[in-house]
This record gives structure tokens, C-alpha cells and sequence, in this order.
């Protein structure tokens, strides 16, 4: 099975859910080449933003924003160096935050496209609880090393049964879990979210290959 069959059945079993967001694997060739390879995680696709597999972006479509996309990848590169036991400091990492956009996996739990701006706990968790066979399923078949969670580690935790490693970091059926802030929000700045990251993961020395 891959990724448009899960679709097909997907739609199936949930024919409301219309427009279906077509999220995961980015580019393939980039994604390939990553070490870690990385699926954020988010809640649900806004403004249209919902047909995202097969293109890497940037500045970012309609409904996302520059903030967005540069969080994106100053996170992706600094568990890129973390994990890979590497050194590095604030100004490296915020240099790659103009990076074009097509090395990840990008994944709503939320399939069902509403445009919303602002989620519903309640809302996204149905979808969770309801779905979650095939949202596992999707996860399985992109097979990251790590999941990271843009504000959505509390509604898939109880279906991971994972192990705690330290502040915000997870283990759960081999993979790396991190539970950290959603892109887009402002009240805390780019240094002191990568300070934290690099704090959550400045221990664990954890290669994707062990």
C-alpha cells in the first residue's frame, strides 16, 4: 500500500470529508536523502492550504506565512544537528530559515479541510480518536525518525503510548517524538524557541540508525 491507496481508502470511509487534505511526503527525492528524516505534525490545513503533496515551498501559498515556513526549517535544522551529535549555535541555524521547503513530511491530523484559522480541541480530538487508523497507517508508510508536534502532541499521545526521555521528548515505537510549538505562533521568538529545542535534545545524542 502506499500513500494514494490509504487515501482512496480513506475517502471512502469518510466521504464528508471534502476537500480531503492531500498532505505527507513533500518531495520524495529531498525527503530521501535526510537524516533525520522529519513529519511535523499539525492540526489542520487553513485557508485553502490543502493539496501540498509533490512541491516544495517558499515564500509559502496563500494561507501560510513567511514565520511559518522559516520556523519549519530552523526546527528541521536544528534536530538535524542535535541528533546528529553536531554543535551549533543560533546564528547558524537562523541562517537556514530562508531555505526552500521540501526536505520534510507535513501531516494534519485533521483531514477534513474547513479553512479555520483558529482550531477546536474538541474538533481536531474527534477527528484524532476517529481516525487514527488511518492517521497511524500514514505515519507508518511515511516512516519518519522523528515526529514533531506542532501543538498536537496532546491528541495523539494516548494512541502512542510513549516513553518520556526528558523535557518534551518522547519515544514511541522507535521513533522520536517531540511536543513543541506550532510555527506560526509569535509570542515567543526564533532564539529563544531554538534555545529550548536545542535544550530538549542537547542531551539525547539519539541517531536515527541506533
Amino acid at each position: 500500500m502506499n500513500t494514494d491507496d490509504l487515501f482512496v481508502l480513506w475517502k471512502e470511509a469518510q466521504p464528508g470529508y471534502e476537500p480531503f487534505c492531500n498532505d505527507g511526503i513533500l518531495v520524495e527525492e529531498s525527503w530521501n536523502t535526510q537524516r533525520p528524516k522529519i513529519a511535523f505534525v499539525l492540526k489542520e490545513s487553513n485557508d485553502g492550504f490543502h493539496d501540498i503533496r509533490g512541491r516544495g515551498y517558499w515564500p509559502g501559498p496563500r494561507g501560510s506565512s513567511p514565520l511559518f515556513w522559516r520556523n519549519l526549517n530552523i526546527w528541521s535544522y536544528t534536530v538535524k544537528k542535535c541528533f546528529n551529535g553536531e554543535p551549533l549555535d543560533f546564528e547558524e541555524a537562523r541562517g537556514h530559515k530562508e531555505d526552500f521547503v521540501d526536505h520534510i513530511a507535513y501531516v494534519n491530523l485533521k483531514k477534513k479541510a474547513e479553512y479555520r484559522s483558529i482550531s477546536n480541541d474538541a474538533d481536531i480530538q474527534d477527528y484524532v480518536d476517529r481516525d487514527w487508523p488511518f492517521i497511524e497507517k500514514q505515519l507508518s508508510l511515511i516512516n519518519p525518525d522523528v515526529l514533531f508536534c506542532c501543538g498536537t502532541y496532546k491528541y495523539i499521545k494516548n494512541h502512542l503510548q510513549p516513553d518520556h526521555l526528558g523535557l518534551g521528548v518522547y519515544r514511541s515505537q522507535g521513533k522520536i517524538v517531540v511536543d513543541f510549538y506550532h510555527p506560526s505562533g509569535r509570542r515567543v521568538g526564533y532564539k529563544r524557541r531554538f534555545e529550548r529545542l536545542r535544550e530538549m535534545l542537547k542531551n539525547l545524542r539519539i541517531s536515527p540508525a541506533e
